[in-house]
């Protein structure tokens, strides 16, 4: 199975997340976005959100082992909750439909985001600096005439 960029993170974080021994059950999407933030050093989108179909590709990747299992689950705020179960569970029908309606208006995290800043950081290491251009004023007042003295 092949992911985007940006699920390729999702998975790498949810890894990290599920490697550490003092791990917490559930992991909400605020620290998951968070932590791919600081996997990517992104400044940028502090409170953006995880898109659920990249979730959702991210963690049937990383259940493909038959080794990890993965429970999703709402809040009623819409917020997701991710936790590592012996068993997988999808979500329900109603909470998918509910979620995928507030992620219209979210700000969630995508591939594009992490592909500029790569290329930002290229532009960096490059040291080619923008020069200013000549500032110029425009006298609005110069050639103007007034037509009633013609």
């Amino acid at each position: 199975m092949a992911l985007t960029q940006i699920q390729e993170e999702i998975a790498r974080a949810l890894k990290e997340f599920c490697e550490k021994p003092d791990s917490k059950g559930r992991i909400t999407e605020a620290l998951l976005a968070k932590k791919i933030r600081e996997l990517n050093n992104l400044d940028a989108k502090k409170k953006a959100g995880i898109a659920l179909a990249d979730l959702e590709a991210a963690v049937s990747y990383l259940e493909e082992d038959g080794i990890s299992h993965y429970a999703l689950t709402v809040t009623s705020a819409n917020e997701l909750l991710i936790e590592k179960r012996e068993e997988s569970k999808p979500l329900t029908a109603e909470a998918h439909h509910r979620r995928i309606r507030s992620e219209k208006s979210m700000t969630v995290l995508k591939g594009s985001d992490l592909s500029a800043k790569q290329k930002q950081a290229g532009k960096k290491s490059a040291g080619s600096k923008q020069k200013r251009t000549k500032r110029e004023s425009l006298s609005i007042y110069g050639d103007w005439q007034d037509s009633a003295e013609e």
